[in-house]
């Protein structure tokens, strides 16, 4: 072979090369990336490195592993800022909150994963994360109310009382036993060491999620059964202002619509995990749209917010704008995985059409 034609296959070569890494930047393709990424030719060692680090830190990210968050090294501080909105707090009374402080930015991470998970067909990895928005709705919907989202270092001020029948004995509560140990340990928790916090998170927080649904939701007429409801309110409810009240108990019922809706139902059918009656794309937009139905219709005992809401959203349509109702604010997705697509873009010198579906011809050299 002559110098030139060995000039011109190193040159193809390279190209060659270069349209891998953009195809698997605009797939979202991480783990795959990270893989190739040693035997790049035109990257020097920091570069390679910087690469690698991005990976693994989108990894992270669609793994939602929210009490890792804070943890995640060797990544620009402007990707660390944005995800430590979302990140749990690994020690009972650490300054930053997190998501304890507010869940908005945790669920418009839930979006934006949501949405890369769905065009890289694991609807399994859909599944699990409509089941964690489900589980910790009932907190999204209370922090306009609570000025936080449940942290248990100032819920005391909120459940606590004259008239209160929190974490009691009392047989006029509604709450099962089962979720009363965890209601009272939440009241304690930022007292205890670091593996009794964990405990809480892991067992206790999202029981916690579920009482408070139970304390926003009464008999009413004309709205539908949001499930689980409190009979008798005690001051936790009624020392509320009424205009308040009456806003958080609409936005609960339509939490309740979610929890037991056609979608949450699929994934409880369906065996995750094992890959046997995961559905396809075509069954899970099905039951969405049938949940999207139920979520929307009109109310007889006052105005749903989701009547008449705009629902052409992807891949999920109408779902942020559920999630925007019950969070009483807009929330659009959080753009991280965006931002790392871009910042990977710049270190490979490709260029990729960022925030569009994942697609092979959105790849540009």
């Amino acid at each position: 072979m002559t110098d030139g034609h060995a000039a011109r296959a190193d040159e193809s070569g390279a190209e060659d090369t270069d349209r891998v890494a953009a195809e698997l930047v605009s797939r979202r393709r991480y783990a795959a990336l990270d893989a190739i990424t040693p035997y790049l030719p035109d990257l020097d060692a920091a570069a390679r490195a910087d690469v690698r680090g991005l990976c693994r830190f989108a990894l992270r990210v669609l793994e939602l592993d929210a009490e890792d968050f804070a943890s995640l090294s060797g990544v620009p501080r402007e990707l660390s800022g944005l995800i430590a909105s979302a990140h749990i707090p690994a020690k009972p009374l650490q300054p930053d909150r997190g998501a304890l402080g507010s869940l908005r930015p945790t669920y418009r991470l839930f979006l934006e994963v949501l949405a890369v998970r769905w065009e890289r067909e694991e609807l399994s990895s859909v599944l699990a994360v409509l089941h964690l928005m489900a589980e910790y709705l009932p907190l999204l919907a209370w922090e306009p109310v609570l000025g936080h989202a449940g942290d248990p270092a100032r819920l005391g001020l909120a459940v606590r009382g004259v008239g209160s029948r929190w974490a009691t004995g009392d047989p006029r509560c509604d709450h099962p036993p089962s979720l009363r140990r965890s209601l009272r340990t939440a009241l304690h928790i930022v007292d205890q060491d670091a593996v009794q916090w964990q405990r809480y998170l892991d067992r206790d927080h999202s029981r916690v999620s579920a009482a408070l649904g139970q304390c926003a939701s009464h008999p009413t007429k004309g709205r539908p059964d949001p499930g689980r409801l409190c009979s008798t309110p005690c001051t936790v409810w009624t020392r509320l202002d009424p205009a308040r009240a009456e806003d958080l108990e609409r936005r609960m019922t339509l939490v309740g619509l979610f929890v037991d809706s056609p979608v949450l139902a699929l994934r409880h059918a369906a065996p995750v995990g094992h890959g046997f009656g995961v559905p396809d794309r075509a069954e899970l937009l099905e039951d969405w749209q049938a949940t999207w139905v139920r979520l929307s219709l009109p109310w007889k005992g006052g105005r749903n917010p989701l009547h008449d809401a705009p629902a052409n959203d992807a891949p999920l349509p109408g779902l942020q704008a559920f999630l925007s109702a019950v969070a009483g604010t807009q929330l659009r997705p959080l753009g991280v995985l965006d931002r790392v697509d871009e910042l990977l873009a710049h270190r490979l010198d490709v260029t990729v059409d960022v925030g569009e579906p994942t697609r092979p011809d959105t790849v540009m050299r």
